[in-house]
């Protein structure tokens, strides 16, 4: 019995939270913390019933969270069998996240480096519309992952890094040229928007 919140949303929450500039009540804040570390932990296990293999997604967005928080250590990704390859890409930018925020972590600008590496490989352009090559596969609705809300994350996450700097007006453009009647095909997705594009 009892209450169980979803570590997704939870996470969702923390991290659009932080990104936004919005502060969350500070005991609300330690519990959904709290809660969080304890999923990546293995403390809590969660059977909701889920289409693919997700455990290490919801992780990624779990310690992704954290790091928003200046919570998340290396560790916590001892669980984690790391195949970006494999991963949708909206893992492979939690990863990102991550490691961006995290200065200190072994091996950290190796790992930039492969990711940067996959995600130039899968981004391409339709036109001026941006897209991904793993598009059909990127769409894990029930974790609120959709290609839209990828897109504006990278340009969130490349935005200052100076490897980034040439792509960024196309994939800016392309970003927008992904909507339909003025919007991105989800919420979550025109949550990125506006804190990206702001």
């Amino acid at each position: 019995g009892g209450h169980k919140g979803s570590d997704i949303l939870t996470a969702y929450v923390l991290t659009m939270a932080q990104e936004a500039g919005f502060e969350i009540p500070e005991a609300s804040r330690t519990k959904m913390l709290a809660g969080l570390a304890a999923f990546v932990g293995g403390n809590i296990t969660r059977d909701f019933w889920s289409p693919r293999k997700d455990l290490d997604a919801r992780k990624l967005a779990a310690i992704d969270a954290l790091a928003h928080y200046g919570q998340a250590r290396s560790s916590m990704l001892d669980s984690i069998q790391i195949s970006p390859n494999q991963w949708p890409t909206s893992a492979i930018l939690s990863l990102y996240s991550i490691l961006l925020k995290s200065p200190d972590w072994p091996d950290r600008a190796k790992r930039l480096a492969e990711i940067d590496q996959i995600l130039r490989a899968r981004m391409n352009f339709q036109g001026t519309r941006l897209a991904f090559s793993t598009e059909a596969d990127d769409y894990w609705w029930w974790l609120m992952d959709h290609a839209d809300a990828n897109a504006l994350r990278l340009i969130n996450l490349t935005m200052d890094q100076p490897a980034w700097q040439a792509d960024l007006p196309r994939m800016m453009i392309g970003a927008v040229g992904r909507q339909q009647r003025a919007a991105w095909a989800s919420t979550v997705s025109n949550a990125w928007g506006v804190i990206t594009l702001n």
